[in-house]
């Protein structure tokens, strides 16, 4: 068996590792989506034809987890990740 220099995997591996990484979107409040619905938002938004109508398909459902986070007492800050207010401060 032929045995393959260390730094010849963690070559390969650092080229694979990225292009993995740069392909998965974060999903603004998916904290508070069910998986179901996380694919329904990413089949929705692969449907949209042309940037325009994905930037319209982002913002109604920004809009829809603002409310969904308000009702439950939480906020989103910029990037749609949930902050929970500090007790005590």
């Amino acid at each position: 068996m032929r045995r393959v220099p260390i730094f010849m995997l963690a070559a390969v591996l650092a080229s694979v590792i990225p292009a993995a990484a740069e392909e998965r979107e974060y999903i603004y409040g998916a904290e508070l989506m069910s998986p179901r619905e996380r694919d329904a938002y990413r089949q929705g938004l692969q449907s949209a034809s042309g940037e325009e109508s994905k930037g319209q398909y982002r913002q109604r459902h920004r809009d829809r987890l603002q409310k969904r986070a308000q009702q439950r007492g939480v906020q989103l800050d910029e990037k749609g990740i949930v902050r929970r207010e500090r007790s005590g401060q």
